[in-house]
């Protein structure tokens, strides 16, 4: 009966605003026909989620938020409370239509939980958590009539994550947006609710939206499989090319909460995007990223130092940094490895020659050096550096056949063994032993890898975490192909007889599903200032929803690596089950 009852409500009020948005008539109907066949998605899958329906009967009271973008600005919402699902849903709706919104995004969302806390308890609760934690709407009255949802707070800084007080004149600049009444103050007594989205981009179908925990919220759930790492791919690189200027350097990045650019520029992560691209370029598929790695890869050159006409380096403003040339490496040998294109060999070997120069007799690495006169001028930075280096020569090794390439990265490798680096966990330790042990059945090989990953229960705080960890996915995922391959050859190796695998396994599956909290899909980028700066990317929501080319290839990075291991992955799945 209630079911019927929504239905009648809602399309009584859609022909009702159809006629109020009659002026200008073309416009209005265009736009009065997008809110019906949206809007008629959402009801109808709201209609037949019983578990929803079960929670709201439950509470005694419908909270609905009704929130529209055009895709250009800022999501205006719209809400209402009553004791039943139709007339919440009506009003909130109505008012939404007559907002005059065009609708490219509409999303539903209706309370399934409400629990009482007083402010200085919240305070307490969110006062140096982790940043942007809290996904909960806020009530700031018993009946619910003044509230805003999760995305809100967050994708305008409402809340302060040091004090873990909310910012009273952002709560009210977004009450007033929202046509509530201004608070006098925030009360003594707030209401947290947990909500029930549902998403419509298009009018053929909806989507329902997570509503677990920390970062299971607010986005669709979307099963990862290739077609979907696939579809991910072409969305991101479209994103990352509309950040790639007609020079061919990147936007750098933004602070979406302000839609604020961010200063500076790093050559060394202009290296790294440029190989994500090229790697979702083989992903994809899409010819449109061709010219943009082309563009991206003429900037590069103009960082390209020759020393002479066989040694070049990356500069850095004025160092010459070991790190940029192992990464430029990644991106010029994969761009030749996806497309047979020989015209950067040249380069690849002048930069394969200069990460040669940096290599000390112990098989260590010199990690910046002076860009006019050569000199050393640090040692060593980070471990990074030293996997980034090792890792391009031995891809510059697979595309060249070039034996020194190879030779240098098992003496840098020996080095790592040495100073027991596994205990690092770095992913670019992990890349460089998988790329390796390609080329050389070296059990020590082996067993760093597997150490680099299962000792001092690495693959289960991995799994374990809250938290983004895009390296970390890519240290599970190159570790994986890794042990595949040892496996499938029937090497033994005593790391093997000890190694967790099933516990590796279910870190991959675990990060590629949960790399998605991070994804910006339209339903929350919708709530941010500029949705287009923020569509289609990865943010950091630990660091206040940071956009940034690197965070962005980091994440890409292990997708690829999930992509083209899929099928393994299931397999192994499958026989660790057992």
């Amino acid at each position: 009966m209630m079911f019927r009852k929504l239905t009648a409500v809602f399309l009584i009020a859609v022909i009702a605003f159809s006629g109020i948005l009659s002026v200008p008539a073309n416009a209005a109907h265009a736009r009065g026909s997008l809110y019906l066949a949206r809007g008629h998605l959402l009801t109808d899958m709201l209609m037949k989620d019983t578990e929803t329906l079960d929670a709201v009967k439950e509470m005694g009271r419908a909270v609905v938020f009704f929130s529209v973008s055009d895709g250009n600005t800022r999501a205006k919402v719209y809400s209402s409370q009553a004791k039943d699902i139709p007339t919440a849903v009506n009003n909130a709706f109505s008012r939404a239509v007559k907002s005059g919104i065009t609708p490219k995004w509409l999303k539903l969302d209706i309370a399934v939980s409400c629990r009482e806390i007083t402010y200085p308890e919240f305070a307490e609760t969110y006062k140096d958590a982790k940043q942007d934690s809290m996904r909960e709407a806020v009530a700031f009255n018993s009946y619910c009539g003044t509230a805003l949802l999760e995305a809100q707070i967050n994708s305008r800084g409402m809340l302060d994550y040091t004090t873990g007080r909310l910012d009273l004149t952002k709560v009210n600049a977004e009450l007033s947006r929202m046509g509530k009444k201004k608070l006098a103050s925030i009360p003594g007594k707030l209401y947290l609710l947990k909500m029930q989205g549902y998403f419509a981009e298009n009018n053929s179908y909806a989507y329902k939206l997570t509503n677990g925990t920390y970062g299971d919220v607010g986005r669709r759930d979307a099963e990862i499989g290739r077609k979907m790492l696939e579809t991910l791919a072409q969305k991101n690189s479209a994103y990352l090319s509309s950040l790639c200027g007609s020079d061919g350097k990147f936007v750098y990045g933004y602070y979406p909460i302000d839609n604020e650019p961010l200063e500076g520029y790093n050559i060394v992560r202009h290296c790294g995007t440029v190989w994500s691209l090229t790697m979702q370029y083989e992903m994809c598929g899409d010819e449109a990223l061709i010219p943009v790695i082309e563009r991206a890869f003429s900037y590069l050159s103009k960082f390209t130092i020759y020393k002479d006409k066989s040694t070049a380096y990356v500069r850095d403003i004025n160092r010459l940094c070991l790190g940029g040339n192992g990464l430029a490496l990644l991106a010029y040998t994969t761009y030749a490895e996806v497309t047979g294109s020989s015209k950067y060999n040249n380069v690849i070997t002048a930069l394969a020659n200069g990460i040669l120069s940096m290599q000390k007799f112990d098989g260590s690495f010199v990690h910046e050096l002076d860009s006019r006169t050569y000199a050393v001028t640090q040692d060593f930075i980070i471990i990074y550096y030293d996997g980034e280096a090792a890792y391009g020569l031995c891809k510059a090794y697979g595309l060249t056949d070039d034996s020194r390439y190879l030779t240098s990265a098992r003496r840098a490798a020996n080095y790592f063994l040495s100073k027991g680096y596994e205990s690092e966990h770095s992913h670019w330790m992990a890349y460089t032993f998988n790329e390796l042990t390609k080329y050389c059945d070296d059990l020590s090989y082996y067993e760093f890898g597997l150490k680099n990953i299962d000792s001092d229960d690495y693959s289960l705080k991995v799994y374990n975490t809250p938290a983004g960890l895009h390296t970390p996915a890519e240290a599970v995922n190159a570790a994986f192909e890794m042990y595949a391959r040892l496996c499938d050859k029937g090497i033994q190796c005593e790391a093997l007889e000890s190694f967790r695998a099933k516990r590796l396994v279910d870190a991959v599956v675990k990060r590629a599903s949960y790399g998605l909290n991070y994804f910006m899909f339209p339903e929350y980028a919708m709530y941010f200032e500029a949705p287009g700066t923020v569509l289609n990317s990865f943010a950091v929501r630990e660091d206040k929803f940071r956009i940034r080319i690197d965070d962005i290839q980091h994440f890409m990075d292990g997708y690829y690596m999930y992509w083209k291991n899929y099928d393994t992955i299931m397999r192994y799945r499958e026989l660790l089950q057992k």
